[in-house]
Formats: structure tokens, C-alpha cells, sequence
């Protein structure tokens, strides 16, 4: 089965608190090849919103099983395309998703803030990640989905775990939203979380350089779930939802 991760990062420094840096994408490219990863989505650590992002699309530009993922910050500030041409510049771009930092990047996740972004997002199934590691609180999240249930979210809640009764309630809630499985490392947990939910909802992610890939990978390998479901979970996931989503 082909592994793509829906959750990787790069960049300069010891971004979001990580003990072990990945400085540059040549260096993740040569871990992704050790573990057998075959594309993933992946977001560049720089704080600086507007050259972190540029940064990111003119690394991915030859980069065929990579897709990036940007950061949003409010419209008014400029630093982004506008709600309209963010779309067409994510495709010229190889982004496939969004995310949010607020903590980080100082603003307030509310729709006031990012509405206009995340209403566009909406509409055109652009998956954005609310990631708690970067300083988005699962208070935040919770309050983006009720202001946009419609949204295709990918969820990792990376600060406590077990998080079982934090996550479930969201999958429960919104059914656009996914479950990335980086903060998730325990097999026995993942036939249960498919008994009540479709494999269609789980992505594999292994929060790469925070932790390493081929130990979330042999979490899915040994689950006692079936082939198919270890399949759409590796990798076919992450691939339709980027196929689905309307970047023109």
C-alpha cells in the first residue's frame, strides 16, 4: 500500500517547541525516503506568514508527490491573495489545504478574522487543518467548525492523549471533518474508532519532525482492520480529498 502523510513539516529553527528540526526540504525529502513515503502534505515552519508561504510554493514547484498547505492570516493584512484568488494560486502553486497559527501569526481565528477565507474553503471543499500543535486551542477549532460545519477540516488534537473523548465529538458533529492519526499512536484503538466511524474519515499522519514517520506507519500496517480500510487510511484518503477540492 502507498503512504502518503498528511501531516509533515519543514523549516528553519526549532519551530512550535520540536526537539528535532527539519531544516531544510532536501532533509525531509531523505527521510520520507528511508520510511517508503510516497507524498504527503507538508508545510513550511517559517513564522513569517507571506515568506513562509512563497518560500513553500517555489520549493514544490518540481516536486510531482508533494503538495503544500499555507497559512492564512486575515484578508486585510494583505500578506495572501484575496478570498477570490486564493484558489487559482493555491493550483499555479501546488497548495492543496490551509491551515491557521494564530497564536503564532497574532490574530484571532473568528469569523470576523478568516471568515471570508474559510466561507471560500467551504464552497470549494479546499481542506483546511486545524492542527492544535501550532497554536490553534481545540476551543478554536470547535469554534470554527459550528461557524462553518460545512468545512473539510482535517483535526489533529496534539495536546494531551489519550484524546478519545476531545475527538470523537467532533467526528460525531461535523461530517466533512477528518481525523488525522499523528497524536493517535495506539493500533488497538483503530478498530474501534471504525466501528462507529467510516475509514473514509481516518488519515495517516505521522506530525514528522515532532515524531517519526515509520512508527505511525507501522501502527496501520498491524491494526487488525481490513486491507481496504488500511488502504483508504495510508494514503487514498488524503488523494481524494485534494481531488475533490475545486481549485479553478
Amino acid at each position: 500500500m502507498e503512504f502518503r502523510d498528511c501531516n509533515l513539516a519543514y523549516g528553519p529553527g526549532m519551530a512550535h517547541g520540536q526537539v528535532k528540526g527539519c531544516g531544510s526540504l532536501a532533509e525531509l525529502k531523505t527521510h520520507m525516503a528511508r520510511a517508503g513515503l510516497a507524498g504527503g502534505l507538508v508545510m513550511q515552519t517559517l513564522n513569517e506568514v507571506k515568506l513562509g508561504n512563497e518560500s513553500l510554493a517555489a520549493d514544490l514547484r518540481d516536486e510531482p508527490n508533494l503538495y503544500g498547505v499555507w497559512r492564512l492570516v486575515p484578508s486585510c493584512t494583505g500578506e495572501l491573495p484575496s478570498p477570490g484568488a486564493l484558489p487559482a494560486a493555491m493550483k499555479i502553486n501546488r497548495i492543496a489545504a490551509l491551515t491557521l497559527c494564530p497564536q503564532v501569526n497574532r490574530f484571532l481565528p473568528e469569523p470576523f478574522a478568516i471568515g471570508d477565507y474559510l466561507d471560500v474553503a467551504s464552497a470549494r471543499k479546499i481542506p483546511v487543518v486545524l492542527n492544535t500543535s501550532r497554536g490553534l486551542s481545540l476551543d478554536q477549532a470547535a469554534g470554527i467548525m459550528k461557524n462553518f460545519p460545512e468545512l473539510t477540516a482535517v483535526l489533529t488534537d496534539a495536546q494531551c492523549w489519550p484524546d478519545d473523548r476531545l475527538t470523537r465529538p467532533f467526528l460525531d458533529a461535523f461530517p466533512n471533518l477528518h481525523l488525522d492519526l499523528s497524536s493517535s499512536l495506539a493500533a488497538d484503538w483503530l478498530p474501534d474508532i471504525l466501528s462507529r466511524y467510516s475509514a473514509r474519515r481516518i488519515l495517516f499522519g505521522s506530525g514528522f519532525p515532532v515524531s517519526t514517520i515509520g512508527a505511525h506507519m507501522l501502527v496501520i500496517r498491524h491494526a487488525r482492520i481490513d486491507e481496504s480500510d488500511q488502504r483508504l487510511i495510508a494514503g487514498e484518503n488524503l488523494t481524494r480529498l485534494i481531488a475533490e477540492a475545486r481549485y479553478d
